[in-house]
């Protein structure tokens, strides 16, 4: 009869390896008694190991898990959002991932360049302010030459007084009547006690003359003549004949813009008629006149003591 295995595992196919695997199970517990503590151990060593090693591959993919879905925006804790565009001027911010960001080769340095230094002028030191130019006016007196040519001299203008009266003024006719007499204050007279000739062409209202001692005087303390003239930046010069008789008399100048004056004496006694001819070289700060004051100062003797005038010239 066959046997019906009882007691025993049913008959089945097994593979090789868990036969060969029971088999020698068996055999080593059947052949070698009390061995079976100390196998017994040493699965639960290989148990216990396998646990470890299994404990910490779950606790990786756990780790990688979480991991992964933080970065990916899907985990409980989030990254904040970006701030509004409002605090940031509204400029758009990237969406998504952040790209990485290129690092350049560093840029060699480049030292500062010297910077100059300025030296601060002195704490003492305060700025300078020019003065205006005050205008300037110089006068000589020198004696009178035996003839004078007024046209050859006053090539701007010239002017001579008394050849036909008191009151006679014969001037250049191209003149422009540069040179001008004030309005006369004081008593005069024609005299020709001029030991000079003056002569001149191209006048008005007498066109020439070839020579004439002629001229107009004062008398008494005080009595004076005045005349003007353009002046300019530009220095010019004028020439005035003048007679003086028993006084003192002075020749003033003054700029009408500019602070510049000038002035010159002369004193003649014993009833004789001195002559003299005063330059005056002047400048102005700006187009003005220069204006003369023949002055008689002071009258000396009983008699008509005082100051004449012959002619002046301008170039």
């Amino acid at each position: 009869m066959p046997s019906t295995g009882i007691g025993r595992e049913p008959a089945r196919r097994r593979g090789p390896f868990r036969r060969t695997a029971h088999i020698g199970f068996r055999r080593a517990a059947e052949s070698t008694p009390g061995t079976a503590p100390r196998d017994q151990g040493r699965r639960n060593e290989i148990l216990s190991s396998a646990s470890v090693i299994l404990a910490g591959v779950i606790v990786v993919v756990g780790f990688g898990f979480v991991a992964s879905r933080v970065i990916n925006g899907e985990g409980g804790n989030p990254l904040p959002d970006p701030p509004p565009t409002a605090a940031l001027g509204g400029a758009d911010l990237p969406s998504g991932s952040p790209a990485p960001i290129p690092i350049g080769s560093p840029s060699p340095s480049v030292p500062p360049s010297p910077s100059r230094s300025v030296t601060p002028p002195p704490a003492t030191s305060k700025p300078t302010t020019k003065p205006p130019f005050p205008g300037s006016i110089q006068i000589d007196a020198s004696a009178v030459p035996g003839s004078v040519d007024l046209t050859a001299e006053g090539t701007s203008d010239w002017v001579h007084w008394g050849l036909n009266g008191t009151f006679s003024l014969e001037r250049r006719k191209s003149g422009g009547f540069k040179i001008l007499e004030g309005t006369p204050t004081a008593p005069r007279f024609k005299h020709a006690l001029s030991p000079e000739f003056f002569r001149w062409t191209g006048g008005d209202p007498v066109d020439r003359s070839d020579g004439t001692t002629t001229g107009i005087r004062t008398c008494g303390t005080g009595n004076a003549f005045s005349i003007s003239a353009p002046a300019s930046t530009t220095a010019r010069t004028l020439r005035l004949y003048v007679g003086v008789i028993d006084a003192k008399g002075e020749l003033s100048a003054s700029l009408s813009a500019g602070s510049a004056k000038a002035a010159r004496s002369v004193q003649q006694r014993d009833g004789t008629f001195r002559t003299l001819v005063y330059t005056v070289t002047y400048r102005a700060p700006a187009a003005t006149r220069i204006n003369f004051k023949w002055n008689t100062v002071q009258a000396l003797g009983d008699g008509c003591g005082g100051v004449a005038l012959q002619a002046a010239t301008l170039r």
